[in-house]
């Protein structure tokens, strides 16, 4: 072998081990991360306030069953506390503010607001997100709150992501809740963290996602196997509205399709709004989706 094929070889055998030693590096570091990839979303703020848009709100604080502080903004209608009421939920690594301009489109129709940043989000308390576990008694507390603040009108639940999967779990349990508005949501947690994981990670294997989950409850302590949306929608028995949109690569729109057809409600609908994504169906969807949410509104007050 000539001394630059020698050369040549070695260079490769070099490069293969240094290829096998960061491959095996990434991947015990993915191993060990996988839990806290699943519980403790990124906790961020954005600068904005309701008084940057002008509308008339309040700061509020909602304790939890287990004693954490929630902390939002209720956006108010003057003068007329029997107005509806929508809760917005928020998805993961997400904040109350990014609510904000659907909270003021929805002031100017005549509804009022109340938005919180969930668990281990913003500015609440809180260690680990449960996708719905621990969150959808958040919810019922938040219709506590607001309750206890109104003089008469409907409370529903408009969530988004996973605000939309807390949102159905709510649903499920809480019959003070009205109705519900539903957007771009997993149908079971096991599967929506596995095509995370194929997404993000680019690992393939179903034992990767279980060990991960299982390593999370220990930290956790909640009940995956109890988190799926799908699955509680056949004790839904409000009005819903569920929206997705069909070029969502996050969270597909069969699973949209899933919980739809499960769900118990009388008056359900499903709305696939063509070249849609996970996060712009507002303005994807256009006037004709805003018009389509606005006369569903009307029928709940």
């Amino acid at each position: 072998m000539s001394q630059h094929k020698m050369k040549y070889a070695k260079y490769i055998r070099r490069a293969a081990i240094v290829f096998s030693v960061l491959l095996i590096a990434g991947f015990g570091l993915a191993y060990y991360a996988a839990p806290y990839m699943i519980l403790t979303p990124r906790k961020y703020n954005l600068s904005r306030t309701p008084a940057d848009l002008e509308l008339p709100y309040q700061k509020i604080e909602v304790k939890t069953a287990d004693s954490l502080t929630l902390r939002g903004y209720w956006i108010h209608q003057p003068g007329d506390t029997g107005k509806t009421t929508i809760i917005l939920l928020h998805g993961v690594g997400g904040c109350k503010e990014h609510w904000l301009p659907t909270a003021a489109w929805l002031w100017q129709e005549g509804y009022e607001t109340v938005f919180v940043d969930g668990r281990a989000h913003g500015e609440s308390d809180g260690q680990y997100c449960t996708y719905g576990f621990f969150e959808k008694h958040d919810v019922s507390a938040i219709t506590d709150y607001v309750l206890q603040q109104k003089n008469g009108g409907p409370v529903g639940v408009w969530g988004n992501s996973l605000g939309g999967a807390i949102a159905v779990q709510a649903l499920a349990m809480e019959p003070r809740l009205a109705f519900g508005i539903i957007q771009s949501t997993f149908a079971d947690f096991r599967t929506i963290v596995f095509d995370y994981q194929q997404q993000r990670l680019k690992i393939p294997w179903r034992w990767f996602t279980n060990d991960g989950i299982a390593r999370a409850v220990e930290m956790a302590h909640f009940e995956p196997d109890s988190i799926r949306p799908a699955e509680a929608a056949r004790h839904i028995r409000q009005p819903v509205l569920l929206a997705h949109g069909d070029a969502d690569d996050r969270i597909k729109a069969d699973y949209g399709r899933q919980i739809y057809a499960n769900l118990a409600s009388d008056e359900k609908e499903l709305h696939i709004i063509r070249g849609a994504g996970h996060l712009n169906l507002m303005a994807r969807g256009g006037e004709a989706f805003k018009a389509t949410l606005l006369r569903f509104l009307e029928q709940q007050d």
